[in-house]
């Protein structure tokens, strides 16, 4: 009788590898992404918008931040105009970019309109280790209620981000800010 073959049959060796594997990543993740200021193009520097509203209300808040973690940007910028006609599209025309919100060094920015519809811009720059990366969003916003529910409508501009319109109830919604470039800082 070989116990190591008996033992086999209950425990394969992929398996237990892999379990291992796992094991090994989870204890060790937050050790290797919790020290410093993250890369910059990583997952853990990727900027994202939050759209926030309440149910009857007729303001949109904006938050602009790294994703899930305390990336320190160092610009982010929040350009809203509310100068045009919703069509349930994207404007045509030129935009004014005319009221804007920025922050320098910051871990967040915020803003508000009440009038809407409205669209925002988002360029949010983040450096570390002399390399920076732009992340960048334009959405056309508008709130409206339907059959009873209010409900918050988002066209997008930006590639590789689609529009969407969800209850107010649910809110609020984060949206990925699209990485635009990267680069060194000279």
């Amino acid at each position: 009788m070989n116990r190591g073959r008996d033992l086999g049959k209950y425990f394969p060796g992929p398996l237990v590898g892999v379990a291992l594997l796992l094991a090994l990543l989870i204890i060790f993740t937050p050790f290797l992404t919790s020290y410093g200021q993250p890369s910059a193009g990583s997952i853990f520097s990727q900027a994202e918008l939050v759209l926030d509203a309440l149910p009857g209300g007729t303001t949109v808040h904006f938050y602009v931040h790294g994703l899930g973690t305390t990336a320190r940007y160092a610009s982010i910028a929040i350009g809203l105009d509310s100068n045009f006609s919703w069509t349930g599209g994207w404007p045509t025309g030129n935009l004014s970019w005319a009221n804007w919100t920025n922050g320098s060094n910051v871990l967040v920015v915020s803003g508000n309109s009440s009038r809407l519809p409205v669209a925002v811009n988002i360029t949010a720059v983040y450096v570390n280790a002399g390399v920076s990366a732009l992340y960048a969003g334009q959405f056309a916003l508008n709130l409206s209620a339907s059959s009873g529910t209010d409900t918050l409508y988002v066209v997008s501009n930006t590639a590789g981000i689609g529009d969407f319109s969800t209850p107010v109830v649910d809110l609020p919604v984060p949206i990925t800010l699209a990485l635009v470039s990267t680069g060194s800082v000279t």
